[in-house]
């Protein structure tokens, strides 16, 4: 019988690598995929670089969502952000956690992480290494084989479970070393580093900095809207979002039933709007205002809006550096 281990896999090469370095020592991985509503493939995991990649080197993946719980972690990180909104620390802390009830169940020697010493400048390394593994709870039982023989060997390695010999030694930020172990393993459609996570991105985090800062509970419906549309913020609590395309005014209205008034353009072709707040008249105006700012205008014809069972006329475009209104996140 094969002895079994669980791996971090997160679709990128680093992961892939490390797993396949264990299996090549007889060892049957069992992956560990954890998504989020921060994941750009949240709702579509079965579509993910993680579950291709896993099937093709016949790897068995569960795949967790990390809820509620996380969106609060991310709130609140522990160990701080990195460049953006990435709590890397205290987000690799939490999925060993969750990978260490896995390891239990399973009477695995350990888990196994793509870590690469000295490649991320907040979680990779030397003392941030020794800070996860105190904060799992896991000390000697984090397996990062990509970095194995420039890391203080683990309990199994030293109870002889794995041969710490067949480990590797990469450092630094160069993929030089993966690339070629890549090609002669034949790995491909791996992802992109970071590629899949919201928090690394610029414009996103602006957005969620904003919700952080006006709302008390938040939801992954709340995390979904920060993906799509124009963002403006006018006052506490108060908030219009406007599609871009139809593909954004999709999305915006399949959210509209959390907690959103929605407003369409009742006789011409243009955005959906989300407003969070009170419609008072005032505001429908702004909305409807915007809805037109971004809409082509047709010679002769007024552009109407429609907001449950009344249609009115907004007026005139609005000016977009309009006093006391705030465009979040520089793609708004």
């Amino acid at each position: 019988m094969k002895k079994k281990a669980v791996a971090l896999i997160s679709g990128g090469l680093d992961s892939i690598l490390a797993a396949k370095v264990v299996m090549d020592q007889g060892f049957d991985i069992i992956g560990l995929y954890c998504t989020s509503a921060f994941s750009k493939s949240y709702g579509n995991e079965q579509e993910t670089h993680a579950v291709k990649v896993s099937r093709a080197l016949g790897i068995d993946l569960r795949i967790f969502d990390m809820g509620q719980e996380y969106i609060e972690l991310v709130r609140r990180p522990a160990h701080g952000y990195g460049k953006n909104t990435n709590p890397c620390i205290d987000c690799k802390i939490f999925m060993l956690k969750k990978a260490r009830a896995i390891m239990d169940e399973l009477g695995s020697p350990f888990v196994v992480t793509g870590e690469v010493l000295g490649q991320r400048p907040m979680s990779q390394r030397r003392d941030t290494l020794q800070v996860i593994e105190r904060d799992a709870d896991m000390r000697g039982l984090i397996m990062r084989p990509l970095s194995a023989k420039l890391l203080p060997p683990t309990k199994a390695e030293l109870a002889g479970q794995i041969d710490r010999e067949k480990l590797l030694s990469i450092s630094g930020r160069s993929r030089n070393v993966q690339l070629r172990l890549a090609e002669r393993y034949g790995i491909r459609g791996y992802s992109a580093p970071a590629g899949g996570c919201l928090l690394t991105d610029k414009n996103f985090s602006a957005k969620l900095r904003d919700l952080f800062e006006d709302k008390v509970a938040i939801d992954p419906n709340d995390i979904r809207l920060l993906t799509v549309g124009r963002h403006f913020r006018i006052d506490t609590g108060v908030k219009i979002v406007v599609g871009r395309d139809n593909a954004e005014n999709n999305v915006l209205l399949s959210l509209a039933p959390y907690g959103y008034h929605l407003f369409m353009p009742h006789d011409f072709s243009g955005p959906v709007a989300l407003l969070s707040g009170t419609p008072t008249p005032g505001l429908k105006q702004a909305v409807g205002r915007l809805m037109i700012t971004y809409s082509k205008q047709t010679p002769g014809r007024t552009r109407r809006i429609q907001f449950a069972d009344e249609v009115f006329d907004p007026g005139d475009p609005l000016p977009i550096s309009m006093a006391g209104m705030k465009r979040v996140g520089a793609d708004s």
